[in-house]
């Protein structure tokens, strides 16, 4: 695994051989980076079920200003640790070790710019983890909520605040864009 694109372009990051993750592939990482483009620059991310941090490290090498990991295994947070040295970003970001689900209530409401979502496929994980990250009010607004889940994990579910801008497939991998919406529009 490598960082696509920016001030750490070509950077190659560790990642621990574990059947508990799932990196995601550079074709779907390099779209999800295409789709959210310019919006990247100064803004805070949340990287949940943050794996080795691939999708957060690219962020921030595409000019994010900021962000926070959450990922539960303690091996996998030391590799989150170890890629930000790498990087050099170990400034921009926070890594926290944990439960995802026991770990957002800790954040101000309007923290984050974009949240972005990987976990592990087939566990009902989804839709859970969006509706407390609602349920916290994370999002500042127009914020962004990507997901990348098994394109049988379909989120048949309309949230409240939320508004599904786009949905793509790449093999079984799936994308869902959400964006933060007000009342009214």
């Amino acid at each position: 695994m490598r960082v696509i694109a920016g001030q750490a372009k070509g950077q190659r990051l560790k990642s621990n051989a574990s059947n508990e993750v799932r990196p995601t592939l550079d074709r779907v990482k390099e779209a999800l980076f295409n789709i959210i483009g310019p919006e990247i620059i100064d803004i805070d991310l949340l990287d949940l079920y943050a794996g080795f941090g691939g999708l957060g490290i690219e962020a921030l090498s595409r000019g994010a200003k900021s962000a926070t990991f959450i990922e539960k295994a303690n091996n996998q947070v030391k590799v989150i640790t170890e890629n930000l040295e790498l990087t050099n970003f170990k400034d921009r970001a926070k890594v926290i070790q944990g439960e995802v689900l026991t770990k957002l209530n800790r954040f101000k409401p309007e923290s984050f710019d974009i949240i972005l979502m990987d976990p592990p496929y087939n566990q009902g994980l989804v839709i859970p983890t969006i509706q407390k990250a609602l349920d916290y009010q994370l999002l500042k607004r127009a914020g962004i909520i990507a997901v990348e889940h098994h394109e049988k994990d379909e989120i048949n579910q309309d949230f409240t605040g939320l508004k599904l801008i786009r949905k793509r497939d790449y093999g079984d991998t799936r994308i869902s864009l959400y964006m933060k919406v007000e009342k009214g529009e």
